[in-house]
């Protein structure tokens, strides 16, 4: 069963949206100007996708979920698919993202598929280590639910990963935003993640929920970094037909 069943309407509402600086800086270091195909993998329900739109000529966003495509807007070509699943068939990329998710994945199979298709590939994320509220939300799903999901890459560092594929000239573009947190929205938040999920609660929602009262503190107002590893193959190269 897939971890984020359940998650979507909640990923949603309650995720943190992507710095629209940084989704400028993003589009100008990679060069987009109103053209060609973006390509989002593990796009949820495409946050990242969506914010990038007005910046390509057309954005495919891909899921292994069904459920965070339809959350998708009109406009945005939705794809049931693993980013494992990646290949020539896919045509030639613009850019190449994934958002939040790469964890997810099997790094060196999608890096070598990507570089097929693509000459430009974007990991977008922020860390929870980074975000007071986020890690106190953690530590007490932890404490209650065991510990989270097993990912493909749990310790996996963007750059570095970037430097030893087809990716290998890194560009780090960071931006820090300010957020704010109220313990309804962490809740919310809580429900769209992998470790919380609805389904992983089960029985125990009003217990968890009441421990989250009980113990965060009643609002939250924290600066975070938000960060784009763009990586990008040898000017000679080129994606294969």
């Amino acid at each position: 069963m897939s971890v984020f069943r359940g998650t979507a309407r909640y990923y949603t509402r309650y995720r943190p949206a992507y710095p629209p600086e940084l989704i400028e800086r993003l589009a100008a270091a990679a060069g987009l100007d109103g053209t060609g195909r973006l390509l989002d993998l593990g796009t949820g329900p495409g946050l990242l996708a969506v914010a990038l739109a007005p910046h390509v000529g057309e954005v495919v966003a891909v899921d292994p979920e069904p459920e965070m495509l339809a959350e998708l807007p009109s406009g945005i070509r939705a794809v049931h698919a693993r980013a494992e699943d990646v290949d020539e068939s896919w045509g030639t990329l613009r850019l190449v993202t994934i958002g939040r998710a790469f964890h997810w994945m099997d790094g060196p199979v999608v890096l070598d598929r990507l570089a097929r298709v693509t000459r430009q590939l974007a990991l977008v994320a922020d860390a929870h280590e980074d975000s007071e509220a986020q890690t106190a939300l953690l530590e007490i799903a932890r404490e209650l639910l065991g510990e989270r999901p097993a990912q493909q890459q749990p310790t996996v560092r963007y750059a570095e990963a970037l430097a030893r594929s087809p990716f290998s000239d890194v560009l780090e573009i960071t931006v820090e935003v300010e957020r704010t947190w109220t313990i309804e929205q962490l809740i919310g938040y809580a429900y769209s993640t992998s470790f919380a999920s609805l389904q992983r609660v089960g029985d125990r929602r009003e217990e968890f929920e009441r421990t989250l009262r009980e113990r965060l503190k009643p609002a939250y107002r924290e600066r975070v970094p938000v960060d784009a590893v763009l990586g990008r193959s040898a000017d000679c190269w080129q994606p294969r037909a």
